[in-house]
């Protein structure tokens, strides 16, 4: 049987399994540099599904499409408080630890997408290369990054490893599941409507369409995420 259906496109769950996807790998990789780049590829990849959260909120008020088109320009934070005072006439509780934490994730993310030129002092130990045709220069400084004192995650990209990831990933999922359960209060099944894909091909279903990768992905990591946001458990059993 052949029919036409509507699929509705969100992204977010897509993307927040890359992130956890690109933690896994740089938990499991043993090279300090490739392990730095999977793990920064991972923090961007929160942020992208940050920022898709955002939008699929905002998508949720019915207005003209001009004033739309005006929610671009919001902040990532912005588009999230815009959405709260819409729907429940409060906003975004920026003091909380949740969201100040996510705003130390945005502050990184754009000096990673908005590299300036720094300087640093630095103390270099300078070797003899291979037959002396070269020189080796390497720092002689503490190994150990600063951390934030706030999430205690690296204040140096360079230096990010796979547990800078999973302190990110834990700060994404636990501002989301304020944001819905505490702030917004909206039911699982409207949430999942606004963050997962969904159709009008079911019949007696419901209209959520699961990825089965991105889903198992997501599963492996719930016990230490704890994904309250979407009520994803009452299909653990076939998929985990």
């Amino acid at each position: 049987m052949k029919r036409t259906v509507e699929i509705t496109k969100n992204s977010f769950f897509e993307i927040f399994s890359d992130a956890i996807t690109l933690y896994e790998l740089s938990a499991a990789e043993q090279k300090p540099h490739i392990k730095n780049i999977l793990a920064k590829s991972s923090l961007l990849s929160i942020n992208y599904a940050l920022e898709a959260a955002a939008n699929s909120f905002l998508s949720s008020i019915e207005v003209t499409q001009k004033l739309k088109s005006q929610f671009d320009r919001f902040s990532t934070l912005d588009k999230f408080d815009f959405t709260l005072q819409w729907h429940k006439e409060t906003s975004l509780p920026r003091g909380v630890i949740q969201t100040q934490i996510i705003k130390e994730l945005i502050d990184q993310r754009n000096a990673l997408v908005h590299p300036k030129v720094t300087s640093i002092m630095d103390v270099i130990e300078t070797t003899s290369g291979e037959d002396k045709l070269a020189y080796l220069h390497q720092s002689t400084s503490d190994p150990e990054s600063p951390k934030s004192k706030l999430s205690n995650i690296s204040l140096v990209p360079e230096r990010y490893t796979d547990k800078d990831a999973l302190i990110a990933l834990k700060a994404l999922v636990n501002f989301l599941n304020s944001y819905v359960n505490d702030w917004w209060g909206i039911d699982l099944e409207t949430s999942a409507i606004l963050l997962m894909p969904s159709w009008n091909g079911s019949i007696q279903a419901k209209p959520i369409l699961y990825e089965r990768n991105s889903l198992e992905t997501v599963l492996r990591h719930d016990h230490h995420l704890e994904i309250k946001f979407l009520g994803l458990h009452g299909i653990f059993e076939q998929f985990a």
